[in-house]
């Protein structure tokens, strides 16, 4: 591939750019009957070969959707990329004249051509009968939910949002409300929006410093942001320089913003010290008390002295290799405006998930990619764990497979308990170069996958993704 020693352009991460589709895949053992709908997921994949691999990251990448349709006990698969206007711009020169936001660009932008690039590939969702790409960068595109064509490059809620959104939204389970917000150089504009797209309310606040905050949470009363020393700087991308630079200097350690989602009223709560959170599992309210619980970095980005200093052997993302995140919970005390964490388990890993219907409420499973520390690839296994009990569980396909991504929660028809349903996710297989997506009982977590659906070619590694069951999608079809 275009550079043997970035660890992005190869193994799991490698470009996949054919596009096309599949039928009665193969099945080893038997999907649930009930168990029908779409598995989207997102995958960042470079059409074109960057202009200096060596400073390539996996964050930017074209995304491609990837759609594994499930029905009355059989697979089918379709992957299509998303025809953003910097692909199409960069299809018209026939070369790649964007990427490099992570790392810095190796030249200038061409003249004329605009700054900056939406990849359109971090997340997926079916949303108001449409399928949404979102991506920071832009408002999402929209796709058809079946072909997986791009229909729209700017779904903006009815002309509501102009501005970026984070591609890490949040749905209310009592409504189906989307709670999302976009932040510009600091200035964080949170949105609540009905399940057709018209906005109900917004709130502003400047956060103080242009944080990172490509993740948060919610609760019932509450939408909590993290600040901290990653400094998110959109000036850098036209320098040629990372965007995101971790700053001690400017800021020493880390503060919740608390903001009311009703009445706007902002409260701060200061962390103990300073780290990046990767992505939030959960928040709920406990009386005066916010219980946060998520995945943490000592820090995300490289100091500004070693931007300034060549990176080891032509190393750009040796930083990002190095760093293994930890989950950990945090309790905010809004009567003192005081906190306290610790560490959940030595469990490492990423990609938190849980039974997405308890959202914003008490929960007591979670579920992540786990990694044994930092090596040849990102993730190698998958955890349970119980927050009632503490234990922690593993299932690691008896080690035929690796780099699972991000697992999908999808509740059981009818169920009461929490953990009564499946979770879904994409393992690669090294041997075969291709890729499998595993079926687990979520209460039998540890058992053998009751099916692993074997696709034809490899899925790059993938970021996030959504379920959507089959009423979902059927109305979103006949919508299109």
């Amino acid at each position: 591939m275009w550079d043997p020693n970035n660890m992005f352009l190869n193994g799991p991460y490698a470009p996949w750019r054919e596009e096309g589709e599949a039928f009665d895949l193969e099945i080893e053992g038997q999907l649930p009957d009930e168990l029908n709908g779409a598995l989207y997921r997102m995958s960042a994949n470079p059409w074109y070969r960057p202009g200096d691999p060596s400073r390539y990251h996996w964050f930017e990448g074209d995304g491609m959707v990837h759609a594994l349709f499930l029905r009355d006990g059989r697979a089918s698969y379709r992957n299509r990329y998303v025809e953003t206007a910097g692909l199409q711009l960069e299809r018209q020169q026939g070369r790649s004249i964007y990427g490099g936001f992570m790392n810095g660009r190796a030249a200038p932008l061409p003249p004329g051509t605009p700054p900056v690039k939406s990849p359109a590939n971090t997340n997926v969702k079916l949303f108001d009968n449409r399928l949404l790409v979102f991506c920071e960068a832009d408002v999402p595109h929209e796709l058809r939910p079946d072909t997986l064509e791009t229909v729209n490059q700017r779904y903006d809620f009815g002309g509501a949002i102009t501005g970026p959104l984070t591609a890490h939204h949040k749905v209310d389970p009592a409504n189906g409300d989307i709670l999302t917000f976009g932040n510009i150089d600091g200035t964080v504009t949170w949105f609540r929006a009905d399940c057709h797209g018209e906005i109900l309310e917004r709130h502003t606040v400047d956060l103080g410093f242009p944080t990172f905050t490509h993740d948060y949470v919610v609760t019932t009363d509450y939408a909590i942001f993290l600040v901290n020393p990653a400094m998110f700087r959109v000036e850098h991308m036209i320098k040629c320089l990372p965007s995101t630079v971790w700053e001690p200097e400017t800021l020493d350690t880390c503060r919740w913003a608390v903001l009311h989602r009703r009445t706007g009223e902002m409260t701060w709560v200061e962390a103990s010290d300073a780290f990046t959170q990767t992505h939030f599992l959960n928040a709920y309210q406990d009386g005066t008390r916010i219980v946060i619980d998520g995945h943490r970095v000592p820090r995300f980005g490289p100091t500004w002295k070693e931007v300034e200093s060549p990176p080891p052997g032509g190393d750009w993302n040796w930083w990002f290799s190095e760093m293994v995140a930890t989950p950990w919970r945090w309790e905010l005390d809004l009567a003192t405006g005081k906190s306290k964490d610790s560490q959940v388990t030595d469990i490492l890993g990423e990609f938190p998930r849980i039974n997405d219907e308890r959202t914003g409420q008490s929960h007591r499973y979670g579920y992540y990619a786990t990694t044994r520390g930092a090596g040849d690839w990102f993730t190698d296994g998958m955890a349970k764990h119980d927050y009632l009990t503490g234990e922690t569980s593993m299932q690691t396909v008896d080690g035929v497979l690796t780099s699972p991504n991000e697992p999908e929660f999808v509740p059981r028809p009818g169920a009461t308990a929490e953990d009564d349903g499946w979770l879904l996710s994409t393992w690669w297989d090294p041997t075969t170069d291709r890729s499998e997506v595993i079926v687990q009982e979520a209460q039998d977590f540890t058992a053998t996958p009751i099916a692993r659906i074997k696709l034809n070619h490899r899925i790059p590694l993938t970021v996030h993704g959504s379920w959507s069951d089959a009423a979902d999608l059927d109305a979103a079809v006949r919508s299109a």
